[in-house]
């Protein structure tokens, strides 16, 4: 129930959300994620009372950036490839003589990260992401889990200075500089360069790679994303991992991307064969 009532107090503010399977980053079996977020609270209503919370940031015109944090999770797995996000913003914030915003609405994650929200003064072209915009560092601008969902048992924790509590509608607006690391062209590749730094036999993993960024044009769509998702699953990525992978795999590399309900078909048919 918690889930629910911010997802209305949310939706009344004009902010748009959508479900979330219970302790999962998925949407529940016939929901769309972000695509089908809304305000319209006798929706939200009708969802489920143990399901998870989304925002859809680029509707709502905020962003995210996105701090890991090295650590383990609590069976001692390592999380966030021993990446320190909060360590790297520092680091950059001193070197160009920055600083963060205030008053700012931030949470914790399950990992023990965070997600510092901003709002935008001016809307996105288009829901976008930039995954490493500095080491450990993502700046979201299409999609972000919220509190109180939980991932791994553990919940997304609202962070309060008890002096001054700050709501997710009050935060401070995003700089400049903040939105430049989310626009910002990636960094030109040099194939020649890159060629000569390869080392030894080609992985499983590199041929993954090398296949999706191919990507499929119109009549090849379908065979190629059940080929990328039986791809995935023999890699042992886990299912609700790969599912997620795969609507983003679409999204960017599937020209023009598959529908919804047909990238769910694909998915489902290739899971069975396991």
């Amino acid at each position: 129930m918690e889930a629910k009532r911010r997802a209305l107090q949310l939706a009344q503010a004009g902010v748009p959300v959508y479900p979330l399977a219970p302790g999962s980053k998925t949407p529940p079996k016939g929901h769309h994620g972000y695509r089908e977020a809304t305000t319209n609270t006798d929706a939200i209503l009708r969802w489920s009372d143990d399901w998870g919370l989304g925002i859809d940031l680029f509707t709502a015109g905020m962003l995210v950036v996105d701090l890991d944090r090295p650590g383990t999770t609590t069976d001692g797995k390592a999380v966030h490839g021993g990446k320190d996000g909060v360590k790297a913003l520092k680091i950059y914030l001193e070197q160009h003589q920055r600083q963060l915003p205030h008053p700012m609405y931030a949470e914790q994650t399950p990992h023990g990260g965070l997600h510092l929200f901003f709002k935008l003064d001016q809307p996105l072209q288009q829901p976008t992401r930039k995954t490493n915009a500095l080491p450990g560092v993502d700046i979201l601008g299409d999609f972000v889990i919220t509190s109180p969902s939980e991932i791994d048992g553990s919940p997304y924790l609202v962070m309060q200075d008890q002096t001054q509590p700050v709501s997710i509608h009050d935060t401070a607006t995003a700089p400049q500089w903040i939105v430049g690391l989310l626009t910002a062209p990636q960094t030109a590749f040099n194939p020649a360069k890159a060629n000569s730094l390869m080392k030894g036999q080609k992985t499983y993993t590199g041929r993954l790679f090398d296949k999706i960024a191919k990507g499929a044009d119109e009549g090849e769509r379908n065979n190629w994303l059940a080929s990328v998702t039986g791809s995935l699953l023999y890699a042992g990525t886990e299912p609700e991992n790969a599912y997620q992978l795969l609507d983003a795999i679409n999204r960017e590399f599937c020209t023009p991307p598959l529908g919804d309900r047909e990238v769910n078909s694909i998915f489902k048919s290739i899971l069975k064969r396991r």
